[in-house]
């Protein structure tokens, strides 16, 4: 029953009220998911009534919404930006943060199939289920089975929340014709259309007369004597027959009045917590004597492999060996980051080697903490993952690996008990 406007629509305002009205200010949403479902909400709403709502609007001088209600405590989402060659969990956040700056633009650049123009012939009828299903079901199946009308469109304002599916079976239990028909009537959820046109009783029929204006009628009738009504241009605001309140809330109303009550910058701070505790870092024991092993890095191949021109050095089923083919310099520096003592070994080893890579075991959470151990170890940190342990047959920390020949070499440096 629903048109792919409504389930745009229906889609986009759910996903932002189910998460904001199931749990309150106290949700732990990413800020990214925050800003994100916010603005596809409000480009939703706004875009779904389109040239439609421009055109009716233009029969009188009214106010336009500018979606303005989404303005909740400025977040300044440049503040946490940090050098882009920080730890792995800086790097994240400042995705995060681009991606929340980028929002508003990447939406009015986002490559989106222009808006149709308004038909001329469009009849919309807007309704609301605190009408009699009688009444609802006379004028769903008009538009179903008279040809001779035109396009007709009903919308509901919104509906009761969290339930929207109340509201699928309530316009299903109204029109069980649709099996045996193998038609549906264009049933689409628009609230901003309503405000637009200011609809406050329904049933309320729309349409384009054939001077180029948008007329109206208000109450129970046919679409056929609505249409001739609103066409001779004599009945326009006039009420006939039964009229009814809007049962169903603004749903736009609600969300404002929801994201109004949040604290933005509490969510964007608990949403920057989550992001530096999502890490791929694993903790290793710290070693407390000195020790010294090769590992073999020689795999066996599943697949052929190819050099840049083409060529295969390898084939399925044969092993091979990476310093087969390469020289590496660089000595990986593995230790943790929030040890002192340990921090202390990686910096001889900086002072040692002439090419390191740092790399933490566990990552520095605190933001404070994170700042002033990068400012110490004065180049980039990264995290550890679970395939570089096994790979590197890696025990405790802190260690150093590096090439010797054919093989890799771990060294594993021992912390006494004075030098924690």
């Amino acid at each position: 029953m629903w048109s792919s406007k409504a389930r745009a629509l229906a889609g986009g305002l759910l996903g932002l009220w189910v998460g904001l009205w199931a749990s309150g200010t106290g949700a732990d949403p990413a800020v990214d998911e925050i800003l994100k479902r916010s603005q596809e909400t409000v480009r939703d709403a706004e875009s779904i009534a389109g040239e439609d709502a421009a055109a009716i609007r233009a029969r009188a001088a009214e106010p336009e919404h500018d979606g303005a209600w989404l303005a909740g405590k400025p977040v300044d989402l440049n503040d946490d930006r940090v050098p882009h060659n920080d730890t792995a969990q800086q790097r994240a956040w400042n995705e995060v943060v681009r991606e929340g700056a980028g929002m508003q633009q990447a939406a009015a650049q986002a490559a989106a199939p222009p808006h149709p123009a308004v038909p001329d012939n469009v009849l919309y009828v807007f309704i609301s289920m605190s009408m009699p299903e009688a009444a609802l079901r006379a004028l769903f199946l008009e538009a179903v089975r008279d040809p001779a009308l035109p396009p007709t469109v009903f919308v509901l304002r919104g509906w009761q929340p969290p339930d929207i599916n109340g509201v699928v079976g309530r316009l299903n239990k109204v029109f069980p014709d649709a099996d045996s028909l193998k038609a549906l009537p264009n049933v689409q959820i628009n609230p901003t259309l309503f405000r637009d046109t200011e609809i406050k009783l329904v049933p309320t029929f729309v349409t384009q007369q054939r001077n180029g204006r948008w007329g109206r009628l208000m109450g129970t009738t046919s679409l056929a004597d609505a249409l001739e009504k609103i066409q001779t241009d004599q009945y326009e605001g006039t009420k006939f027959g039964s009229t009814y309140e809007i049962e169903e809330p603004d749903i736009l109303a609600l969300i404002e009045q929801r994201l109004a009550n949040v604290d933005w910058q509490s969510q964007v701070e608990k949403a920057r917590a989550g992001v530096f505790k999502r890490t791929t870092g694993e903790a290793l024991p710290q070693a407390n004597k000195d020790d010294s092993y090769l590992v073999d890095l020689t795999v066996t191949v599943n697949q052929d492999l190819a050099g840049t021109t083409g060529e295969v050095f390898a084939h399925q089923g044969e092993t091979v060996n990476p310093f087969d083919y390469m020289t590496v310099q660089t000595r990986y520096v593995f230790f943790d980051a929030n040890s002192p003592a340990q921090r202390g070994v990686a910096r001889q080893w900086m002072k040692q080697y002439p090419y390191t890579t740092l790399i933490s075991t566990v990552p520095v959470e605190d933001r404070a903490g994170r700042a002033a151990m990068l400012k110490e170890m004065g180049q980039p940190v990264h995290e550890i993952n679970p395939a570089l342990i096994n790979r590197f047959s890696l025990r405790q920390v802190p260690a150093v690996a590096y090439q010797e020949g054919r093989m890799l070499r771990v060294d594993v440096r021992g912390i006494r008990a004075k030098e924690q």
